[in-house]
C-alpha cells in the first residue's frame, strides 16, 4: 500500500482535502524556487552587461559586420558577369 496521500485512488472528503492542501504548499513551493531561480539568472546577466562587457561586444559585433561586408563585397565581385 502506498502511504503518499498524493497517490490515493479513493475521494473520502478528508482526503480531498488534504490533497488539494499539498497541492497547493507544492505549488507555492515550486513558484518561490522558480522565482528565486530567476531572481538569480537576472543578477548573472546584469553583470554580464557591465560597461567593459558591453563595449567589447559592441566592438565585437562591429568587427563582426566589418568581415561580413567584406565577404560579400569579395563574393559579389567574383560572382558578377564580366560585360
Amino acid at each position: 500500500m502506498n502511504a503518499n496521500p498524493l497517490a490515493a485512488g479513493t475521494t473520502r472528503q478528508g482526503q480531498t482535502v488534504e490533497l488539494s492542501t499539498q497541492a497547493r504548499r507544492l505549488r507555492q513551493r515550486v513558484a518561490r524556487r522558480a522565482g528565486l531561480a530567476l531572481l538569480a539568472w537576472s543578477q548573472r546577466q546584469d553583470e554580464r552587461r557591465t560597461s567593459s562587457a558591453v563595449q567589447l561586444r559592441r566592438q565585437a559585433e562591429r568587427a563582426g559586420n566589418l568581415a561580413r561586408d567584406d565577404q560579400f563585397q569579395r563574393l559579389a565581385l567574383l560572382g558578377s558577369p564580366m560585360a
